[in-house]
């Protein structure tokens, strides 16, 4: 050891690995002439031991927090000076420990769109990477579809199938290589490979990937539907051009009669002819993340209708792997279809043998033999204005940002606690320290395959987190497959405690908990939904709340109208129109009003008379009245004819929103004035009484114009009964949430009024994760936490 020298350990936790974070140290220290080493540890962190100058072991120390790989993200960076015991003579990077020092939590990066040096190589002279698929380096390529346990090195991904040929393993370990110690480092001579299957599963064959991908450019421009694996799951692909396809397409996954298409467009200059593109959806669409991002439509569209029928936006990606570039390389058009291809509610095809098995109606497979360890679907995101500011909508967070957490200003400091969400668009949060970890996307929780794949997501989660659960959250509603197994999942995680928690209090909480909201603050929560099981049995969904985040009470809804059938007026929303009909409209009137409409029921006129009947008899069960805000939606839907059958979720208020968008965005306020009055102390909004309005201008306006009033009389209807309560509690923090929040020309109605009155008002939405279904598990968290803090 020579004079002067000085021993250093840094313990450094975050995104520290999978991102070229030991090459990056390595690197550094050798540049300045430092000796030691750099090694993984067991829980996601990384331990740095440097010896040398003191000066120089400073400079070191700057340069690793200034000059740090782009994605890495440091939760701690804990310095620690040793006694001067053991001598190192140079700098290495040892074999990962299993050790945990539990310096901080650490967290790996998500899937990571292919970088532009890797694109390069797709079209280079090399050999080995020129036309190879799977191309990645140390700052691209898939993590968390790839890890099975931690620490991330090769033997812990499913890469472990794949040993690293000569040249590959020359890259891997040579320091100056951008694959130095890279996980999913692989070749055409040594890594995954994609085959090519007919509709009979017959291997078709091919002297190389390009010769495979010319030929699937070919067909797709034919009008063939091409099943696609690729990071964390199975796309269908096919042109985004042929009306002929796309009904065919449409018509082999069953319900999806309406429900619009991804789009993959080939560049940015692409997507610019048929949508507009803000700056904000720019930097999404292009960033390693690579999300879906939804665009609205502009007046060069030249896609199919038959891709996004009915709606004014379009979901756009651009490509994220090598096989994404390869195709669009020979394909004459610069756009395809690429939507998931296992139907609603069923988990994602990840198996080759299910694929083929499953998929009947494809003409052709791609197919690649690297294991998929986790499904992850793409994220789908929009950016919707509110009051003139850019805010972020995610309908779905999954591929992209998966597993980072959320930071909780709340610390549950030992425990681990588990929200396991609601019923549909689910996505389990686990809660450990001061950190929130969503799982992936999972899906609508109503059959048993759905169910299984949440667990299993679970399990991977705290086995990466290497933790156990202590108290779990879930929903209220008594017939959710989540609620009815909540003592199953109880017993499958080894849990005593387990707390239910009503819908729109978790939405509320949900905003809350994002936006650091301290828990002692009095706040007006605004949930906006379609179904959510009330305190009082009853189907809530347009609520206002008033209080603190553990102690909500509610100050105000819609007024309950009848929902003829329950769940089949989700289904066909002229039931729902039936039953809101019938707060300001005799049997007689609606049955006459209602005529020309009866073909939107199954049934016709003899399902009208029935429901009719069962109004007048009094036969509508209290569990079917609802305050929903969704339901009042599709009953509008409804009236101006716009929808007659929900084929996926959401639509019937999709479409209106879609059918007023050209009115609202050329400023056009109009409104029709709701009364509001007060029962047993609490605010109810006589929704109904826009009914008769409505129906009086349908001769005189256009679909679009009504469509815009109705969005913009109930956005500024809930904004003035905000500002009542504003000034009745001195309260001017508001928050919203709720799947309708969704609707960017009501939230923006709602926000424009309150600002009028309120200027100072903070108002606050979901931005981390979805307002909707898929954000429940974090809010039902917040509860959970505070009320186990408040416990013990």
């Amino acid at each position: 050891m020579f004079m002067g020298a000085k021993t250093c350990e840094i313990l450094v936790a975050g995104i520290v690995q999978g991102i070229g974070y030991r090459p990056f140290v390595y690197n550094l220290a050798k540049n300045l002439g430092l000796n030691g080493t750099v090694q993984n540890l067991g829980d996601a962190g990384v331990q740095i031991i440097v010896q040398g100058k003191e000066k120089t072991i400073w400079s070191f120390i700057k340069k690793l927090r200034e000059d740090k790989p782009k994605l890495c993200v440091y939760e701690t960076f804990q310095i620690n000076w040793l006694p001067d015991k053991k001598l190192y003579t140079d700098f290495q990077i040892l074999k990962s420990s299993k050790e945990k020092r539990g310096v901080g939590f650490s967290y790996l990066p998500p899937d990571i769109a292919i970088c532009e040096k890797c694109v390069e190589e797709l079209n280079s002279d090399n050999p080995r990477r020129r036309d190879y698929p799977f191309n990645s380096c140390v700052d691209c390529g898939p993590r968390f579809t790839v890890i099975e346990s931690l620490p991330y090195d090769r033997p812990n991904t499913v890469m472990k199938d794949f040993p690293f040929c000569k040249d590959c393993f020359i890259e891997y370990t040579n320091p100056a290589d951008r694959r130095f110690h890279a996980q999913t480092t692989c070749c055409s001579l040594c890594g995954p490979k994609y085959s090519l299957f007919d509709k009979n599963g017959k291997v078709l064959s091919f002297s190389n990937h390009r010769e495979m991908t010319k030929f699937v450019a070919r067909k797709i421009e034919e009008g063939k539907i091409i099943a696609i694996k690729g990071i964390g799951g199975t796309h269908l692909a096919c042109s985004t051009t042929n009306d002929e396809t796309l009904l065919r397409l449409r018509e082999a996954k069953g319900n999806r009669k309406y429900k619009p298409f991804a789009v993959m467009a080939k560049n940015l200059e692409e997507i610019y002819k048929f949508a507009y593109v803000s700056k904000k959806e720019e930097e999404l669409l292009t960033s390693f993340r690579r999300p879906i991002v939804l665009l609205k439509k502009n007046t060069s569209y030249y896609l199919s209708e038959w891709v996004a029928p009915g709606l004014h936006n379009v979901g756009v990606m651009l490509p994220y792997t090598g096989i994404h570039y390869m195709l669009f390389k020979d394909l004459n058009e610069g756009t395809i279809v690429m939507t998931s291809a296992n139907p609603s509610n069923i988990p994602i095809y990840i198996d080759n043998s299910e694929i083929i098995e499953k998929l009947t109606f494809v003409d052709y497979y791609l197919l690649h033999n690297r294991t998929i360890y986790q499904r992850c679907d793409d994220s789908v995101l929009r950016i919707n204005e509110i009051n003139g500011f850019p805010s972020i909508k995610f309908l779905r967070r999954s591929r992209g940002w998966v597993p980072e957490p959320i930071f909780s200003h709340i610390n549950v400091d030992n425990l681990t606690l588990l929200g396991i969400g609601a019923e549909m668009h689910l996505i389990p949060s686990l809660m450990k320290g001061t950190r929130i970890i969503p799982t992936q996307h999972i899906g609508t929780v109503t059959l048993l395959e759905t169910y299984n794949f949440m667990i299993e997501a679970i399990k991977h989660f705290l086995k990466l987190y290497s933790t156990k659960v202590d108290a779990i959250a879930y929903d209220l509603h008594p017939q959710y497959l989540t609620s009815m197994n909540s003592t199953e999942i109880k017993e499958i995680f080894d849990v005593d405690v387990a707390v239910p928690y009503q819908h729109h209090f978790a939405h509320i909480a949900s905003v809350a908990i994002e936006n650091r909201i301290n828990p002692e603050e009095p706040v007006i929560g605004l949930a906006i939904d379609g179904t959510g099981y009330g305190l009082d049995g009853k189907i809530w969904g347009g609520e206002i709340f008033y209080g603190k985040i553990s102690s909500l009470k509610r100050v105000g809804h819609l007024e309950e109208y009848p929902l003829p059938g329950g769940d089949l007026a989700v289904k066909y929303p002229l039931r729902s129109l039936i039953g809101l009909m019938s707060k300001v409209y005799s049997i007689n009137e609606i049955a006459e009003l209602l005529e020309e409409q009866s073909f939107m029921l199954p049934h016709g006129t003899i399902e009208l008379e029935l429901l009719l009947k069962q109004l007048k008899e009094r036969r509508i069960p209290p569990s079917h009245y609802t305050t929903s805000t969704g339901r009042f939606l599709d009953a509008i839907s409804a009236l101006l004819s716009i929808c007659s059958e929900r084929t996926y979720d959401g639509e019937p208020a999709i479409r209106l929103e879609s059918t007023g968008y050209n009115a609202m965005s050329k400023g056009e306020q109009t409104k029709i004035e709701v009364p509001i009055k007060i029962e047993n102390g609490i605010k109810v909004i006589e929704i109904s009484r826009i009914l008769p309005r409505i129906i009086e201008l349908k001769n005189d306006l256009k679909t679009e114009k009504l469509a815009s009033i109705v969005l913009n009389t109930l956005g500024v209807t809930f904004g003035n009964i905000i500002n009542e309560l504003i000034e009745e509690t001195k309260t001017k923090t508001v928050l919203i949430s709720g799947g309708v929040s969704f609707n960017e020309a009501i939230v923006d109605s709602i926000v424009r009024s309150i600002k009028q009155k309120h200027s100072n008002a903070q108002i606050f939405t979901n931005e981390k994760v979805s307002p909707g279904d898929g954000g429940i598990s974090i809010g039902q968290l917040y509860l959970l936490a505070l009320k186990m803090l408040n416990d013990h």
